[in-house]
Order: structure tokens, then C-alpha cells, then sequence
């Protein structure tokens, strides 16, 4: 009885296993012969998603067309696009709480409805929000948590120079003042690349807020502006300083962040305002023996860190002649398999914010030791380009300001006017009754 009842059940397994690759053939085979198109800024995607496309395109018997735009140019292109009713199957945004209604617009109209799919639960609930609109998920975002945007240094470079790190505007003046003497750039800013150096005065806007009880609800109640807000005011001030002095280097403007990594492994740099897992790309792709570290940018003396639940945000298109493989796309990208081949392909980023008790992180010690060092209060503020409405919509803008303002073709109120000029125009176009 034994033997009859082992091998009936042999059988049974053997059946299901041939059943199964039959079932999975049939799905698969549903979409052979398609072409999904996704449009992208540059350096949202890159070779992180290569290994996974490539899958997704062998699974299903499909091609992807995948559209990467350079960055000064993406926004425009993707509003004709929805405009015209002529987007690519899935389009991405740089999203927050307040950018898909000031982005996208019409949602309802754009965007496929992905609230009751079981893949948005990879997304912690810090990154709901800036994927939702008026209660529907709408976005699929998948960002790391790393320190976003700080000072990375050399710390090697600091200790041969007897250099502390600097805490406020003052001392990161002394040690621009120290390094340059050197004959080193004391701080790269890949002025050429049109949204890196807004970064300096965006990611610190706990000290701005900080400064003045309230700041980012008045702001995007209406009830404040950038224009006259003495704090944005010495930051601009402090960074056109600091770029008077050369500290950012010969010709930052026209400088872009093609060789930053061998820049810094070259010593020819000693800090940039990045990620903090770009210490991983810079020791590998260098094999440079030199140690890094981790700082909160001074300028305005800040000690705030940026906090940033936002990102680069996925969306598929409502009128795709492909919903069903849109959304399969959404669904093939949130497996553990996929979500481990992004983080491993990625050239810098050590982990991904997502709930996947099964992927493997990678977080530097760098990363860490930093992190150990961060309260509670000063995690407190969000940083001022997704705290509040309307702002990231004008990024580029406001860097092209910027530059501007330190080449004396405008003051610096009036790169901060421009800005409440942009975000009423944006506030207009979604009836923000605020603004009214």
C-alpha cells in the first residue's frame, strides 16, 4: 500500500509539474509579439534595470523600448506627450505628496488605477503617499534610504591636512580655504549636468524651516514666500561666495558629473554633495585606498538632516494599448528576483526602501557609522523641494537662476521671486483655491 500510495503520488507531482510550465506558457504567450515602450530621465534607470528588462522581454516574448531623455529636456517632452494623448506605455516623474496633481494633473485621465495591486504593498508606507492621488495608487516607486545628498568627503585627504569637519558656514570656508591651497578642488559641482547644484540649496531645508516656525505649511497654504526669506537669502549668498572663491572648481558651470568618481579617486576633489553609497562606486571603480566619510552640508550653518520619502516614481499610461502588460511589467518588477538585480546592478546605491524581507542589502559601514550619529530632531524637517507644493516642479528653473545669479545677470531676490512666480503659475493650473 505504501509503494501504490508513493507512487501515485509521484505521479500526481509529475503531472502538476507538467501542468504548470503548460499554464505559465499560455500566460506568457498572451503578450508574444508586444512592445512596451517607457519613458525615462536620465539616471533614474541606467543599467540598473538592464538585467531585469532583459528577463521580463525573454519571459514574455516581448520587446521593450526603453526612452531615456536627458534631464533639462525630459519635462517638456513628457507634458506634450500627455497632452497629445501620445505617452509611452509607462512614463516615470520625479514624485512627492504634492507632484502628481501638479505634474501629471489629471490623474484619472493619465494614469492606470494601481490601488488593489498586491505589488504596492514592496512599498513601505513613507512612499504611498508620493505615489497616490486623492486615495488611489497610482505610482510604483522603489528608492533607497540611504543619507540622500550629503557632504561625501575624503577622509583620508582631511586627516593628511588636519582637517576637522566643518560644522558651519565659517569652518567649510577655512577648509575650502586649506584644501585649494593644495591645489585641490575643495568641492565638486557639476554645474553642466542642470539639476546637481540646486542640490546645495535645496536638501537643507530643515534651516529653513527651523528658522521660522510653520514655514512649509505657510508656504503651501499661500502664506509665505521664498522672496524675502532672509535664510534662503544667505544661502544663495554663501553659495555664490564659495563659487567667487573657486572653491567649486575652475569652470563649474560648464563642468558636469561624467568623472566625478575618478575625480574624487584621482584626489582631485575632496567633497560633493551625493549619495552616500557613491563611497561604493568611487572605491570600485578607482581602487582608490583612501577612506570617505559622511557630513550634514553647513551652509547657513545647517545641522539638519534631508529627510526625502520622494523619488523617481513609474507610472503607466491609461491610454496604452497594453494595460494588461503594463501592468505585468509593474507586477515582474516587484519580485524579490527583480528587486535583487536592481540593487546589485546599481553602480552606487547599497539598498532599496522597500518591505521585501527577502532582499539582501548591501549598506556601507560609512553609511552606518554616519546614520549612528543623526537624532530624531534632526530628521524632523523634510527638505524644501518635496515639503512643499509646486517647488520640484521648477527645479531646473530655479538652477538655471542659480547660475544666473552667480554669473551677475540677476540678484539673488530675483531667483527667489522667480520660484513664487512658478509656483503660483503651477498652483493656477490645479486651482489650488490657496492661491486664489
Amino acid at each position: 500500500m505504501k509503494k501504490k500510495l508513493i507512487s501515485a503520488v509521484l505521479c500526481a507531482a509529475m503531472a502538476a509539474s507538467m501542468v504548470i510550465p503548460a499554464a505559465a506558457e499560455e500566460a506568457t504567450a498572451d503578450f508574444a509579439g508586444e512592445e512596451l515602450s517607457i519613458l525615462v530621465s536620465a539616471g533614474w534607470m541606467d543599467n540598473r534595470y538592464d538585467d531585469t528588462i532583459a528577463r521580463f522581454e525573454e519571459t514574455y516574448d516581448v520587446t521593450v523600448d526603453l526612452q531615456t531623455i536627458p534631464a533639462d529636456q525630459y519635462s517638456d517632452l513628457l507634458q506634450s506627450r500627455l497632452a497629445t494623448d501620445s505617452c509611452s506605455d509607462i512614463f516615470w516623474i520625479q514624485s512627492d505628496p504634492f507632484a502628481i496633481a501638479s505634474q501629471i494633473v489629471d490623474p484619472e485621465k493619465y494614469c492606470i488605477d494601481f490601488t488593489d495591486e498586491e505589488w504596492v504593498s514592496v512599498m513601505p508606507e513613507t512612499r504611498i503617499p508620493a505615489c497616490s492621488y486623492d486615495g488611489k495608487v497610482y505610482g510604483l516607486q522603489i528608492w533607497h534610504n540611504s543619507p540622500e545628498y550629503v557632504m561625501v568627503y575624503n577622509k583620508t585627504l582631511f586627516e593628511e591636512l588636519n582637517l576637522e569637519v566643518p560644522t558651519t558656514y565659517e569652518e567649510l570656508k577655512s577648509v575650502c580655504e586649506a584644501i585649494a591651497a593644495e591645489g585641490i578642488t575643495p568641492w565638486f559641482m557639476p554645474g553642466a549636468d542642470g539639476w546637481q547644484h540646486q542640490l546645495a540649496f535645496f536638501q537643507i531645508g530643515g534651516v529653513y524651516a527651523a528658522a521660522e516656525e510653520g514655514l512649509y505649511d505657510k508656504l503651501n497654504n499661500n502664506e509665505a514666500t521664498f522672496a524675502g526669506n532672509e535664510t534662503m537669502l544667505t544661502v544663495l549668498e554663501q553659495f555664490k561666495e564659495l563659487s567667487d572663491l573657486g572653491y567649486f572648481g575652475e569652470d563649474w558651470i560648464g563642468t558636469d558629473s561624467t568623472n566625478m568618481v575618478n575625480e574624487f579617486g584621482d584626489r582631485n576633489c575632496a567633497m560633493a554633495l551625493a549619495n552616500s553609497s557613491y563611497i561604493k562606486q568611487i572605491q570600485e571603480e578607482t581602487g582608490t585606498t583612501d577612506e570617505f566619510g559622511l557630513f550634514l552640508e553647513p551652509l547657513a550653518d545647517n545641522s539638519y538632516f534631508p529627510t526625502n520619502a520622494a523619488g523617481p516614481t513609474m507610472f503607466g499610461y491609461a491610454g496604452t494599448e497594453h494595460p494588461e502588460l503594463v501592468k505585468e511589467f509593474f507586477k515582474f518588477v516587484c519580485t524579490t528576483e527583480s528587486l535583487q538585480e536592481i540593487l546589485d546592478n546599481s553602480p552606487s546605491y547599497t539598498n532599496l526602501d522597500v518591505t521585501d524581507e527577502n532582499l539582501e542589502q548591501h549598506w556601507l559601514p560609512e553609511e552606518e557609522e554616519f546614520m549612528a550619529t543623526i537624532t530624531d530632531e534632526q530628521k524632523q524637517y523634510g527638505v524644501l523641494q518635496t515639503s512643499t507644493k509646486y517647488t520640484n516642479d521648477y527645479w531646473m528653473q530655479f538652477g538655471q537662476d542659480m547660475v544666473a545669479y552667480c554669473t551677475e545677470q540677476m540678484d539673488a531676490e530675483t531667483v527667489l521671486e522667480n520660484m513664487d512666480i512658478n509656483r503660483a503659475t503651477a498652483a493656477g493650473v490645479v486651482g489650488d483655491s490657496a492661491w486664489e
